[in-house]
């Protein structure tokens, strides 16, 4: 088998059949490939293991959890097909369940609290199965979850590891891998979570105060692991970002952008910036937006303002990598932001000096525009009140610190209110040095309103 599959087809060792590719759903270059196809007349899924050092390693490792979970009977596409390719490469062929859903499809979609509550509870039913049997899913996201046919599946045996097969998990276990589902979805849904946590109780026939109470304590921990993970993961090639590096700068951007007019942008960044229409030109940075090829991008350049300002960055992360890291840690988190696309650094070995960062370009209104528009209805100003005092809220729930509560730092589109300017953003590990940080963006937040004093009075009530 080449990496390239040739003619869409794989040959299967063993017995001689052919896999015929229909679509590639997911692929990590020169590591692992997941694709539909054709097998013996029947619609299948076929993940490849294509990493000569540790193709069979993984290989054996998701083979084993397939199996475990066939064991404790919780529901997972059949393993119809567990063998090589016929240059040697492993292979895992499972059944395809047709019309099949992930969750994260699911969450999306659902328009009411109880249809995620009842997603939500679906899904801890299903790890409270896994916990029962000495089972555990390391690794929870939701699109290793499917529904189809009224069902809920489990899928990606790699993650799934054995702790004590046949026998229950205890308290501390249970409660710790429960939170890691728990914390996929947005903080500001924690009410769900209560309810969710009592079905899994129930199903286990376990003791629920003592349950809730542990989750209380474990959920803050498991989430900012989560997050610092998920931003580790952003600036390094994974099946999501690629990093590239050349003599004289190093770029990390989204895999799903790769293309002409990205390669362009890294080659020659200004010579790109030259062709967008300019938004913001001053001595810090330099704001472009530009649509070309079918994108629509914001590059932000981080200028250096003379020798001393370079000798002071030199030995830091640009602005611009701070900007990229902190988007993935509002998206991880559930907060808007327009979709960081790539990050570029000029470095000379260990030394940095001027950053790009580009995202998508979000069309809508600033907040202060909208609260001074006599047009726009009170109902939606109220709406976009209380999305501010969530938004905080969430803040003060994860220990950010915006860095810049400037009015025209936050856009209110499709009644949905997006955070710009990542750039001085930081998460605190503790609750004094975050608490001072927090003063501050409230006192700067309130300051935007002086103009508007019942709004003003209003936020300074409301607010946390």
């Amino acid at each position: 088998m080449s990496k390239k599959l040739p003619n869409n087809k794989i040959l299967f060792s063993a017995d001689g059949s052919e896999f015929y590719l229909d679509e590639s759903l997911r692929e990590l270059p020169d590591k692992r490939l997941v694709c539909r196809g054709l097998w013996k007349q029947r619609r299948v899924i076929a993940k490849l293991f294509l990493d000569p050092r540790n193709a069979s390693r993984h290989w054996a490792r998701e083979k084993q959890g397939i199996d475990a979970l066939q064991r404790a009977g919780v529901p997972t596409p059949e393993l119809i097909y567990s063998g090589l390719a016929a240059d040697g490469s492993p292979v895992l062929v499972s059944s395809y369940l047709p019309d099949a859903d992930t969750a994260l499809d699911i969450w999306a979609r659902s328009s009411s609290l109880e249809l995620k509550a009842a997603l939500l509870s679906k899904l801890a039913e299903m790890v409270g199965r896994m916990h029962e049997s000495g089972l555990v899913q390391e690794d929870q996201h939701l699109e290793n979850f499917l529904a189809a046919e009224n069902k809920i599946y489990a899928i990606d045996g790699d993650a799934i590891r054995i702790r004590n097969e046949g026998k229950p998990l205890g308290l501390k276990a249970s409660s710790q891998n429960l939170a890691l589902l728990f914390a996929q979805f947005p903080p500001n849904h924690e009410d769900l979570f209560e309810p969710a946590a009592l079905n899994y109780a129930r199903l286990r026939n376990i003791s629920y105060l003592p349950l809730l109470a542990r989750l209380k304590r474990d959920l803050p921990d498991v989430r900012r692991k989560r997050r610092r993970k998920y931003i580790q993961k952003c600036t390094r090639t994974c099946s999501e970002f690629v990093r590239s590096q050349k003599a004289g700068r190093t770029a990390v951007f989204r895999r799903d952008a790769q293309g002409e007019t990205l390669s362009r942008l890294l080659n020659d960044p200004q010579t790109f910036m030259q062709s967008g229409k300019c938004l913001k030109n001053g001595k810090t940075s330099t704001v472009v937006r530009v649509q070309d090829n079918g994108v629509d991008w914001v590059v932000k350049r981080y200028n250096i303002k003379g020798l001393r300002h370079a000798f002071l960055r030199y030995f830091r992360p640009t602005r611009a990598w701070t900007s990229w890291q902190n988007s993935h840690r509002l998206k991880i988190s559930g907060i808007a932001t327009p979709r960081a696309v790539a990050v570029l650094e000029k470095r000379f070995g260990p030394l940095r000096s001027t950053g790009y960062y580009v995202c998508d370009f979000v069309a809508g209104r600033h907040a202060k525009d909208v609260f001074q528009d006599d047009a726009v209805p009170d109902t939606v100003k109220a709406l976009l009140a209380e999305k501010f005092v969530l938004l905080f809220g969430l803040f003060c729930k994860l220990k950010i610190s915006h860095g810049d509560c400037k009015a025209t730092n936050f856009i209110f589109k499709d009644n949905e209110l997006w955070v710009l300017d990542l750039d001085s953003m930081r998460e605190c590990s503790f609750s004094l040095p975050f608490k001072r940080l927090f003063l501050k963006d409230r006192q700067r937040f309130l300051f935007n309103w002086q103009g508007l004093p019942d709004l003003q009075r209003w936020f300074d009530e409301h607010l946390p």
